[in-house]
């Protein structure tokens, strides 16, 4: 048998432990352009290193990069998002075609690894996309916009599950629309739930372009969720300012209260805090002529009291002093 047909069967052999992984079979980027290429394995990979390799046959393949940046490679970053079971590889800067193989390392077996062919033009390239990566909320859409050259339609795909092909269709339960004609190619996906994020590509006979969909819940779900916490809030603030409110009132009539009976207490009566004078007057006809003696004319007059307090002794009304001037008999 020869070398070379030898070496086919052991990389199709190895190429069986690819049924694990998925990927694009060929890209294609303009020269010293960026492009993410996403590589889908099974879960039970979560723990293992990924890896990139360059080379015809996977089994003599050269490491490019691996997901803990072992190589420290300038141009190429691999990022693992586990909880998604699959490895994104960016190539910045490209500047070769090359044939690459997805990979995943399993000490002492086979590793499971998926192939794609990255072709560099110098011009457009063959098929692309407006943004590998489109953000939507549920129950709304996304648009992507898939730009390509040729004659060839353009299918919409889920990676590694179902094309479309028709012009409105239903994929993973979200609406899928395929507008326009000849280079441009516009794909809309409406009622989008949360299981329709992950990754896409628009597709032709001979090149995918991978994308990104990342559906978001809604702001409405996520306030009706939080609703009761966030209202509860304010109506605890609003008991404690009314009932602050409350105490307040209830201790500013306590004191005036208090201070109008003690007022009431000290004076008997609003004429009190006033001035008065008291004035008696009293004339008795002259005495016969002849008597021995004539009976005395007075006056009195009582002094002007000032009162700047109500006291509650008896002795206070003691404080009037009367003045009585005796006028000589004549």
């Amino acid at each position: 048998m020869e070398p070379q047909r030898l070496l086919f069967i052991l990389s199709c052999l190895k190429l069986s432990g690819g049924q694990d992984m998925i990927s694009v079979s060929r890209a294609s980027v303009q020269r010293g352009q960026s492009i993410i290429i996403p590589c889908l394995y099974d879960q039970r990979y979560e723990l293992s290193h990924k890896y990139l390799s360059s080379g015809y046959l996977a089994a003599l393949s050269r490491y490019v990069e691996f997901s803990d940046q072992r190589y420290q490679h300038e141009t190429v970053f691999i990022s693992d998002d586990r909880s998604g079971h699959v490895f994104t590889v960016r190539l910045d800067d490209v500047q070769r075609s090359r044939l690459y193989w997805c990979g995943v390392q399993i000490p002492g077996a086979l590793d499971p690894h998926a192939r794609f062919y990255l072709e560099v033009t110098a011009g457009p390239p063959g098929l692309s996309v407006i943004g590998q990566h489109v953000s939507g909320s549920e129950q709304g859409s996304v648009s992507i916009s898939c730009v390509y050259r040729g004659e060839s339609a353009v299918r919409w795909c889920k990676l590694g599950g179902v094309c479309i092909t028709a012009v409105s269709a239903v994929l993973d339960g979200a609406s899928v629309e395929i507008r326009g004609g000849a280079g441009l190619v516009t794909v809309v996906m409406s009622g989008l739930r949360m299981e329709n994020s992950g990754w896409y590509c628009c597709s032709t006979p001979e090149l995918q372009m991978p994308v990104y969909i990342s559906v978001e819940q809604r702001m409405e779900n996520q306030n009706s969720t939080a609703g009761p916490h966030s209202r509860t809030l304010p109506l605890l603030l609003l008991c404690v300012v009314l009932e602050t409110l409350l105490m307040l009132t209830i201790y500013c009539t306590h004191t005036l209260i208090r201070r109008c009976k003690h007022r009431l207490f000290r004076c008997d009566s609003p004429a009190d805090d006033g001035q008065y004078v008291t004035m008696h007057s009293t004339h008795t006809q002259p005495a016969p002529l002849g008597s021995a003696a004539a009976e005395e004319d007075y006056e009195t007059m009582a002094e002007l009291n000032t009162h700047t307090q109500c006291r509650q002794k008896d002795d206070d009304d003691d404080d009037d002093v009367s003045s009585t001037e005796t006028l000589p008999v004549l």
